[in-house]
C-alpha cells in the first residue's frame, strides 16, 4: 500500500528515524499501530460510556415510576 504524506511530515518521518536508527517504514509501521490502538480504546470507552448512559437512564425511569 502507497500512501502520500505531506512534504512536512515526510522530512519529520526521515528525521525521527535517523535520530532512531530505525528505517523509515518501522517507524510509520509503529505510529500507525500506536495510532490504531489508540482509536481502538477511544471507541471502547464511546461504547461503555453509551451503555452507562442507557442505564442511567433505565434507573432514572425505574425511579419516576417508584414516586
Amino acid at each position: 500500500m502507497e500512501i502520500e504524506v505531506p512534504k512536512e511530515t515526510s522530512v519529520r518521518v526521515k528525521e525521527v528515524s535517523r535520530l532512531l536508527g530505525i528505517k523509515k517504514q518501522e517507524l510509520v509501521d509503529r505510529a500507525i499501530l500506536v495510532y490504531l490502538d489508540s482509536i481502538s480504546r477511544h471507541l471502547d470507552l464511546r461504547k461503555e460510556m453509551k451503555a452507562w448512559d442507557q442505564l442511567s437512564d433505565e434507573a432514572l425511569l425505574n425511579f419516576e415510576k417508584s414516586l
